[in-house]
């Protein structure tokens, strides 16, 4: 199934990159002309030669050889039969047949070569998306920035978008270079406003979407922020549950964000103040960020942070956090691992109960998880602590929720599983 959604894909790819659709267009125009030129040439020759030269023919057969001889006139010039014998009323249609075939080849001839030099042209550039053909769960960035090719970069670095198509959405997306062939592997480009619907729909996949929207720079930072808002806004209205992380690049903008159901807000000022501080009172902790996030782009070997797909592995149904641990350090230690927390599955009711602002996301994340500090809370799998919800260790964790670990590979806990068996 895989390999036919490739092979659709690159069709459409290449039809889209040959601007087929509008070639073959023009290209059936210049056949109709050419048709329509030799339909009318043929009629005229032969009725100058029925009334000039009328002696010179024995039967019908002799007349209806004018349609070759145009054909010949039309394609190769005065290439004719010996034996055909034209009046001068035929020869000067025939100089005009002649002069509407130049015209006919050096326009197609014309169609090809703009073909190839389109590609030419395009070679550097991200390709266009296919306008008819739909992906499966594409990453969307909006807007153009210098720090693009960055995101392109890591987004490529993890092994999560392997298997999913990026676009990238913008007034000037055509202008974007493959600045690496394998990073920009599979990297499309939809050209025009990321907020309005039509550029957008073209855009979205059938499946899971994911969308970042990137702050553009502009000269006032407030028409910043309103592009932004106008393009989470129009995500919304096409599905609340596409997935959206936008960019803030001051505090003051956040706010504008609190009626969007967008997920994550990502304010680079605030992280960035916070991680200079953290470095300068704990020598090597942008280090240590700096391997959490994927490393840097001369590092081959990273560690990553990775989340559990649903539903969770049977092995782990129905044990606490608490009981994971050890599994993870003995029966899992050559998967080369370690267990950071877990993210607990929030039905909308408890959500309401809790007051809970999850942003669009039913679930909880909780890093490191506390115990339980008194015996009254030995028969709770929560508390609720100055407003916050904590969850202990003791939690029991069903097929909705998520392990979050840290490891070097996302890893099949499944496979592995019967990897031990089998040495066992």
């Amino acid at each position: 199934m895989f390999e036919i959604y490739s092979l659709r894909k690159s069709w459409a790819g290449m039809v889209q990159k040959y601007r087929m659709k509008k070639q073959l267009a023009r290209v059936r125009k210049l056949f109709l002309f050419l048709f329509s030129v030799w339909l009318i040439g043929s009629m005229l020759t032969i009725l100058a030669q029925y009334f000039f030269a009328r002696e010179a023919h024995q039967s019908v057969r002799e007349y209806m050889q004018y349609f070759w001889v145009v054909i010949i006139e039309l394609v190769s010039g005065f290439d004719i039969p010996n034996t055909t014998t034209l009046h001068i009323t035929s020869q000067i249609i025939s100089v005009i047949m002649l002069v509407m075939g130049i015209v006919v080849v050096g326009l197609f001839t014309g169609q090809i070569i703009s073909i190839f030099v389109h590609v030419l042209q395009r070679g550097e550039f991200v390709s266009e998306k296919p306008d008819t053909f739909q992906f499966k769960n594409p990453i969307i960035v909006c807007g153009i920035s210098p720090k693009l090719p960055n995101i392109v970069r890591n987004l490529r670095k993890s092994g999560l978008s392997k298997d999913r198509e990026i676009v990238i959405v913008g007034d000037d997306a055509d202008q974007v270079k493959k600045e690496e062939e394998e990073a920009f592997e599979d990297v499309w480009y939809v050209k025009g406003e990321p907020s309005q619907r039509a550029i957008l729909l073209n855009a979205i996949g059938r499946q899971d979407t994911r969308v970042i929207i990137l702050e553009r720079r502009y000269d006032e930072p407030e028409f910043s922020s309103q592009c932004a808002i106008n393009t989470a806004m129009a995500v919304e209205a096409i599905d609340e549950k596409i997935h959206t992380v936008v960019e803030v690049t001051h505090n003051r903008d956040a706010g504008h964000f609190q009626r969007t159901h967008i997920n994550d807000m990502i304010n680079i000022s605030d992280f960035g103040m916070k991680l200079i501080a953290q470095a300068a009172l704990r020598p090597g902790m942008a280090r240590v960020f700096s391997q959490l996030l994927g490393g840097n782009d001369d590092e081959k070997s990273t560690v990553q942070i990775y989340f559990t797909p649903l539903p969770l592995q049977k092995i782990f149904v129905g044990k606490s956090y608490a009981e994971i641990i050890p599994m993870i350090c003995s029966e899992f230690r050559c998967a080369n691992i370690t267990l950071l927390g877990f993210a607990k599955f929030i039905s909308d009711e408890q959500k309401e109960k809790l007051k809970l602002n999850l942003r669009n996301t039913n679930y909880f994340i909780q890093i490191n998880p506390v115990r339980r500090k008194s015996t009254e809370e030995a028969g709770k799998n929560y508390t609720m602590r100055e407003g916050k919800l904590y969850f202990f260790k003791e939690t029991i964790l069903d097929e909705n929720d998520q392990l979050i670990y840290l490891a070097d590979a996302p890893v099949d806990f499944a496979k592995e599983l019967f990897k031990i068996s089998k040495r066992g």
